[in-house]
Order: structure tokens, then sequence, then C-alpha cells
């Protein structure tokens, strides 16, 4: 990809984004924050009298096992401390504040040198407010020592939320406001903010086309999976090999400063709204309409189940649950709707009642140090994203358990990594832009993906140390193996492979890696028929080689089996069914691709289903 083209994309991802920032900012309910304010958190409010004077110092938010979790709230932008000191007003920590070092509490050189920043920052934003609440900072700020702070019994019982070194904010004796919420505090601060700016660089912004201060730092993003605790950039410049032409820092990429704070604010909105992200992998994935509405409910409940997140506990359960549309208008569409994706069923025209023009935006967003690289972009129609969807819920459909969800990507992606760890960590991370293209643009699955799928059957079958659950042919395996064939049999245009790939036992499939898989299946039940509550099946020894070279393995299972059969009370009902399978098999190949070794795994699968459960034709779901 050409740099030009690069920087093209990601101005039309930024002009998206700020598109949705004067959605959410119309929305009095979306809670965005207005220009010159951001969404941040305090872990405690200093309270003062109006003439000043320290009362007590108050923890705010909630404790979480070890950790602090600070009161949320809107306070005034702060500066993005790449170096040097920088103080924010009126929401700070205590060595700005207070001029003091968390957990030593020494009032030294820097931390004295801070204060005194701070001072002089609010001395400058509120010399002219007669607020009663900015008088009584300045006076604070103006008396207070550093030396004050040891064994000061008003900071006591705040004093482990101001040692996480966190923020703090000012609150009046007897007021239900912060200070920085006061009406006069916020007209001096948002005049103060926009004329503050001491950029001397105008141009014209990338992104608006308009002329204006250029932004020399964008805002930091947070919530981005495995990033830097106190965000990353999207757009950074702090080495000399990416600048151009002299040019220094933003510099090189004229964004303006009101469209580099709509594009952050927007974006840090994404990833803390729990119905707008999603994690796979390594990647946090964000997602948006251009109109808030039904068709906007519906995708965000769409993709919550195609792709997925995982819980606290990766060892348990994987899978995030999408969140409900709170619109009870549209609720009982939405749901019909979204049932019938999920099943893989055509939607009738006179049942979508949505507009099927509405654009829809969808961002990948990986960590990279203290960057945030895009993984990938995708932006499509309403319709077309459901369309695609549809067709990767129909792919993916298999015979399954009742209790069984839909797979989802990030189910998906935790069965590529070894048993061993089964961890979002062992994560192939290639694997996940090229994933989820390939379900958005309804496109051919990823080999790479595919040839991880039938190794890991072929390594997890095959090696008895690992738990028996960890061995299996799974669903989410065997439905991926589905998918991909069946796609590919489609792109290609072998129609008769793709009509064989059937959610469930398809006898009539000729196939002979399908026909292998079923008996291998059934000499596994012969076995476990002759020998009740067996631990080890020929499976466990024998899947990775009969799926790959089954002509040097099958002449021995068919002896095997037929002691087997033999001596179980159901061997002559068992032969028959192997013998209905051997009638299609000409001969014992020496060797299976991988596109049969993964026909193989499908129909050993669904011959297990078969046997062992009775299925719901309607669904593809099966009862035990």
């Amino acid at each position: 990809m050409s740099q030009a083209f690069a920087r093209g994309v990601e101005t039309l991802i930024l002009a998206a984004l700020c598109d949705l920032y004067e959605r959410l900012l119309a929305d009095p309910d979306s809670g965005v924050a207005r220009p010159g304010y951001c969404e941040s958190s305090a872990v405690a409010a200093l309270e003062i009298s109006t003439d000043g004077h320290l009362v007590r110092a108050v923890p705010l938010g909630s404790q979480k096992g070890k950790s602090i979790a600070g009161l949320k709230m809107k306070v005034p932008d702060r500066p993005k401390r790449a170096a040097g000191d920088d103080p924010s007003f009126l929401c700070d920590n205590i060595e700005y504040i207070l001029g003091a070092r968390p957990g030593t509490h020494e009032a030294d050189w820097r931390a004295t040198r801070r204060h005194d920043l701070s001072r002089t920052l609010h001395e400058r934003v509120l010399a002219d407010s007669d607020d009663v609440g900015a008088r009584a900072v300045l006076a604070f700020l103006r008396e207070w020592k550093p030396e004050d702070f040891v064994g000061n019994p008003r900071l006591a019982d705040a004093l482990e939320a101001l040692d996480t070194g966190r923020s703090m904010v000012f609150r009046l004796e007897g007021d239900d406001r912060f200070v920085h919420e006061r009406p006069n505090v916020m007209d001096v601060w948002e005049a103060y903010a926009a004329s503050a700016s001491e950029r001397t660089v105008y141009g014209q912004c990338l992104v608006t086309g308009k002329m204006g201060p250029i932004a020399r730092l964008h805002k930091s993003i947070s919530g981005v999976r495995d990033a830097q605790s106190t965000g990353a950039s999207v757009v950074s410049f702090n080495f000399r090999a990416a600048e151009s032409y002299g040019k220094e820092q933003g510099d090189n990429s004229p964004v303006g400063e009101a469209a580099a704070f709509a594009y952050g604010t927007a974006l840090n909105w994404l990833t803390a709204s729990e119905r707008h992200h999603i994690l796979a992998g390594d990647s946090t994935i964000v997602f948006w309409a251009e109109r808030a509405g039904p068709e906007e409910n519906l995708l965000l409940d769409l993709f919550g189940l195609a792709v997925g997140a995982y819980g606290k506990d990766e060892q348990g359960d994987r899978e995030g649950q999408p969140a409900v549309s709170n619109d009870e208008g549209g609720a009982g569409q939405v749901h019909s709707v979204l049932e019938r994706i999920i099943r893989g069923r055509p939607i009738d025209e006179e049942e979508l009642v949505f507009d099927a023009g509405v654009r829809f935006y969808m961002l990948g967003l990986a960590p990279n140090a203290a960057r945030v690289s895009i993984r990938f972009w995708r932006v499509d129609t309403f319709g077309g994203f459901v369309e695609n969807v549809r067709k990767h819920f129909e792919d993916m459909a298999i015979v399954h358990s009742e209790n069984e969800r839909p797979v989802s990507v990030g189910r998906l992606l935790l069965e590529m990594a070894p048993a061993v760890s089964r961890k979002r960590d062992s994560i192939p991370k290639v694997l996940v832009g090229s994933l989820m293209r390939s379900i958005l643009e309804g496109r051919a699955y990823p080999q790479s993906a595919y040839a991880t799928i039938i190794g890991r059957m072929r390594v997890d079958a095959n090696n008895p140390d690992q738990p028996r659950l960890e061995r299996k042919v799974t669903y989410p395996r065997a439905a991926y193996v589905k998918a991909h064939l069946r796609r590919k049999a489609r792109i290609t245009g072998d129609r008769a492979l793709e009509e064989a790939l059937t959610e469930m036992l398809n006898t009539e499939n000729r196939n002979p890696g399908y026909l292998l898989g079923r008996l291998f299946a059934l000499l596994e039940k012969a076995q476990q028929d002759a020998n009740p509550g067996i631990n080890a099946t020929i499976k466990d020894r024998y899947y990775a080689s009969a799926s790959a070279t089954p002509g040097t393995v099958f002449p021995v299972l068919i002896r095997l089996a037929q002691h087997h059969m033999a001596k179980s009370q159901y061997g002559k009902s068992m032969d028959k069914r192997v013998q209905e399978v051997m009638e299609a098999i000409d001969a014992f190949p020496a060797h299976l691709n991988l596109d049969q070794q993964g026909l193989f795994a499908l129909g050993y699968y669904q011959q297990k289903s078969a046997l062992y459960t009775k299925a719901d034709s309607s669904t593809g779901k099966v009862e035990s």
C-alpha cells in the first residue's frame, strides 16, 4: 500500500468519526463531551471552604478487588503529557494539586515545580472570574504548602485513592456540584480553551478542508485492548524517519484542532460503549451507523453474535452476549430478522422494513507500542452487511447440541490456539483481520485459518495428555471447515461439492475424504460398543494418520473392528453400517490433501452426531 493511499484511507476514517461526533453532540443522551472537555475519572474530591481552606478529602468511585475504579465524569480537556510538565485544569493528581509524590508523600523539587505550574495555570484561567468556587480554588492553591501533606488528618479518608497517582477534583463544602461543573467556571474555561491555542502553524485540514490551526498532538485513544493504559495515538510522528520537509509531529499530516478533538472524542466513545465495540484476538473492533435507528440496533446485536467478545475467564465462557436493543417499538422486528440471519435463512423484502441503504462502518484497531494501528476498515450499506453476515452464518450452519450458541469469530480464533494454552495471546494475530474481512466482504475465508484448524484437530486429537474436550473435532472447528470448503466450492464453481456440504449427515455425499471420515466414526463407535467406558479410542491414537495417510491406517482399523463387532451386542447392526459406507469407497488412498482432510473431519463429526443424537431437521440442533 502506498503512503499516499494509506493517508487517503486514514482521512476517510477520521472524516467518518468526525461525522459521528457531530451526530452524538446533537443527541443530549449520548453523554459525549463538548469541545473543551473530555471524559475522565477521579478517585477523590477535595472539599474546600469558600475562603479556600481544606475541609476534607472524599473518596470517589468504588473498590474493585485491589484496584480503585474512579468516578467517571466530564472534565476540562486535559493535555497530552508526551514529555515535560503540563498541568490540567481543576482535575489533576497529587503532584500538581498538592505538590506531593504518590506513596512517599515527599515534597521534592519535581512535585513542588508541578504544583507551582498548576497554580499558575489556574491563576491565568480564573483571574477574572467572580464565581465563589473559582475564588475558593485560587485561595486554596495560593495558601497550600506541599509540606502540609504529610500526616494531614483531613486527607486520611482518601489517602489510599490519592496514592494511586490518579486525578482529584474540587468541590465547595455543602455544594452537590464539582467546581468544574459550576456554570460560570465552565464559561471561563471554554473562553480560555478557545483562545489558548499556542499554535502558529495554520493550514488546510485534511479532514474538513477548513483553514485553521493544525493540531500538533492528537487526543489519546483509550480502551484498545493491550495498548498503553494511558492511551495511544492513531496519528503521531515522534521520530525523524516519519517526518518530511522539515515538519514536526502533527504538521506532517495536517488535521485541524477541531477535527482532531472530534475524531478522538468519537473514537473514545466507541471504545467505551459496550454495544459499539467487541474484542477478537488482539483487535478491538468498533462499529457504528451513519445514523441511530433500528438499522444500527440490528447490526449491533448481529455483530455481537458474529464476532463475539471474550469474558474475563478465558478458560470458561469465552463468548460475550450481545446487548439487547432498548428500542421497544422495533425489538420484535429486530429479533425476527436477527433469528433468520443466524439460521442463514433468506430475508423476505416485505419483512425487511429497515432502510437497506444506511451506511455502516467497521474499524479494527490493534495495539502497536504507543500507537494504535488500523487492522482493517470496512464501509458498506446496511443491506450489504446483513447479506454478507447471513451468508457467513449459512455457510457455518452445522448440526450441534441444543445448548451451543452460534460460533463467533472470537470463539473460532480461540479454537486455533494450541490446546496447552487456549488463550488469546497464542492466537496467530494475522488471522484476525483476514478472517473479519472475509466475513464482511463475502469473499473466500483465509487459507491460513483453515490450515491452522486442520493442524489443531490433528495435533489435539492425537495428544492423549490433553483433556478430552480439547481433543475433539469440536463444533466450532467442524463449522468452520464446512464454511471454508462450501465457500471455496461456490467461488470456484464446484456446484456439486457446495450442495453436498449440508448441515447434517449427508449419506449421498460420495467424496472420498467425507466417506473415510464417516467410516472412522463408525469404527470408533464399534470399539466403544465393545468396550463400554473406554477412556482412549482409536481417535486418540490414529486420527492424525487416518486423516492424512488413510492407506496405511484403515486396513489395520478394519481388522480391529472385526474383533470389536464380534464382541459387541450391537455388532451386526454396526457391521451393516460399515459395509454401506465401504461399498462407496473404491480404495484407501495413500494421501489426502488439505481439502480432503477437512472433508474427513466433517464426515467424522456429522456421522458421530448422527450416531449419538436425534436431530431437529428445522434447526440443525440436536438433542443428546
